[in-house]
């Protein structure tokens, strides 16, 4: 026998074989789980900045509607310009315009200042300092409205500027009397509740303006403004992985409707995945445990295993000759005198075995449907008792006992798992059950029309086969909000075979299936997954029951809605027991 076919040189191979996958599997597994880690922090951490930045434009929006309300109500704002600027007349107005920004102060505990700025005179009013803003920056504030243009941003939104070295939110909105009214809030102010809430070693949050100027400090910050624009790049994925100042961070951002500012959060990946260190430290080692359990398996195997399985494969050929009176001498090792045994025993019993083979098939195809029937289960009893609750309670005594029946009638019949089969009658009366009492559930919402030929109420059929089509369609027709959702379940001779043949079809007048959903249910894909269970079992069963004789067909309406339409052979209470 040359090498390459000997047992032990495929042993190796296929060591190798299975190694190499499991080795690549691992690697697979560290990365996936890797990706989950990631996508659970930021998921957590976006739903915080979302919280935050929703919470953060709230104030600005506030702040928005008082600073236009002030700019054209105001009655001293308003009037501020119809008095000379040296005469007492605006001397009171002033008065009682900077009386009014200290008590509307009051409201807005983040706004830093407000402040009224006369174009005509230059003259800035200012809330005093009892949130203390320092004299510079109120300096620096006369000179910034100075030079305000019609173009510039602080009059569309909140825009960040630098006052004293310290960033801040400005908004300004002016009159038609040319008198500006505005506010500062600081910067730091606004991010003091989100780093209240971070938890310690959970990452830094910053805040940057689209320019990527950094408004708020943290313990690493991007050292240039090219990386920060970095991380606005991937504001349109969940998060992303970026080398920040030479280290791989996990960056997740959220953008403010109402300033031109993005809240940042950076999350080291060397702390985000210290706990999957001693399982990358596992498959950097599993190479070479996987070499040294390879020579150690071959040492053993040689002569444990190749010349008894040597021995056997002669066995075996006398076997597959048809010489099943051919019996293998006992070997020394008590493993493969088992073997040994075993094979004996397969020789003399290998006719009968066929046979138990196929009766364990037939078996093993009843026990499948039975457990496909025991798979569909009702998932709205809690509902359905939550609504019987309401009607007691409401003293709806008549439409309670009505909806207990309705839900004693519906478990009556789903209970009956050892019934391979139920009249068309049955099924109708259960699905009409079924729409019951969903019907009583959203009463403004369902209708429902049955309509079957009374001539097939003898047909036999499995149960529950209706169910799953009518639960997906009031699953999808929450998505109607323009008229009622109603469903149409028919029952007819097939035309296409009216001897012999069923259709039901099983219509709504909802959105329809998508292309996709087409494709998939009529390649009958979606049962190489855990989608879609209920079809998938009805699937199964009809395929178990009829074989190739039932179709189960998905299609569009002309007008609008989706329809399933299931074509059975007609069996009959008569036609089984004949």
């Amino acid at each position: 026998m040359k090498r390459q076919r000997s047992l032990s040189a495929k042993l190796v191979v296929a060591f190798i074989a299975v190694a190499i996958p499991f080795l690549l599997f691992l690697v697979y597994i560290n990365r996936y789980a890797m990706d989950v880690v990631r996508a659970q922090v930021a998921e957590s951490q976006l739903s915080l900045l979302r919280m935050h930045a929703n919470d953060m434009d709230g104030t600005l929006t506030q702040v928005d509607h008082y600073l236009l309300s002030s700019a054209f109500q105001h009655a001293g704002i308003t009037s501020l310009m119809l008095n000379a600027p040296d005469s007492d007349e605006y001397t009171l107005t002033r008065i009682q315009v900077l009386n009014q920004l200290n008590g509307d102060l009051v409201h807005y505990n983040r706004v830093g200042m407000l402040f009224a700025y006369a174009v005509l005179n230059e003259d800035l009013m200012t809330s005093e300092p009892n949130r203390y803003v320092p004299k510079a920056i109120r300096e620096q504030l006369a000179e910034t409205m100075r030079m305000l243009s019609a173009h510039d941003a602080y009059l569309q939104t909140w825009s960040a500027i630098t006052f004293n070295g310290e960033p801040w939110l400005m908004r300004v909105e002016k009159n038609d009397f040319n008198v500006y009214t505005g506010a500062l809030i600081r910067v730091a102010t606004l991010m003091e509740p989100i780093r209240s809430v971070m938890a310690e070693g959970a990452g830094q949050v910053l805040l940057l303006n689209d320019s990527g100027e950094l408004l708020s400090s943290g313990l690493a910050d991007p050292p240039s403004t090219e990386e920060r624009l970095r991380l606005l790049d991937g504001s349109d994925k969940p998060y992303e992985t970026i080398a920040v100042d030479q280290e791989e961070m996990l960056v997740v951002t959220n953008a403010s409707q109402q300033s031109d500012t993005r809240l940042v959060v950076l999350i080291p990946e060397s702390q985000l995945l210290k706990r999957l260190v001693t399982f990358q430290t596992l498959i950097k080692l599993t190479p070479l445990a996987a070499a040294l359990l390879l020579l150690l398996l071959l040492f053993f195997l040689r002569g444990v295993v190749l010349k008894p399985t040597a021995q056997l494969v002669r066995g075996m050929r006398r076997i597959k000759d048809g010489d099943l009176t051919y019996r293998l001498e006992p070997p020394a090792s008590k493993e493969f005198g088992l073997i040994t045994d075993n094979f004996n025993a397969m020789a003399s019993e290998i006719k009968d075995l066929k046979i138990h083979v196929y009766e364990e098939q037939l078996r093993l195809n009843k026990a499948e449907i039975k457990q496909l029937q025991l798979q569909i289960h009702p998932h709205f009893l809690l509902n359905s008792l939550n609504v019987v609750f309401h009607l007691v309670e409401s003293r709806e005594t008549k439409l309670a006992q009505r909806m207990i029946r309705y839900i004693m009638n519906y478990f009556r019949f789903v209970t009956r798992t050892s019934v391979p089969f139920v009249r068309l009658e049955e099924e109708i009366e259960h699905i009409a059950t079924y729409l019951e009492i969903q019907k009583m559930r959203f009463p403004n919402f369902l209708d429902f029309e049955i309509s079957a030929d009374g001539n097939l109420n003898d047909a036999l059929l499995p149960p529950v086969l209706f169910q799953p089509f009518v639960e997906n369609a009031i699953i999808h027709g929450f998505r109607i909000r323009n008229q009622r959702f109603r469903i149409r379940i028919s029952a007819e001779r097939d035309p296409a075979n009216p001897g012999g043949g069923l259709v039901i079809r099983i219509s709504d007048n909802g959105a329809g299936f998508t292309e996709e959903q087409l494709k998939t249910f009529g390649s009958a894909s979606f049962k190489q997954n855990h989608e879609h269970l209920g079809i998938g079992n009805v699937y199964d069963r009809l395929r178990m029951n009829y074989g190739e004789r039932a179709k189960l067909l998905f299609g569009n309406l002309p007008d609008g809605g989706a329809e399933v339409a299931l074509r059975l052979p007609l069996q009959t209470v008569a036609s089984t027991s004949g």
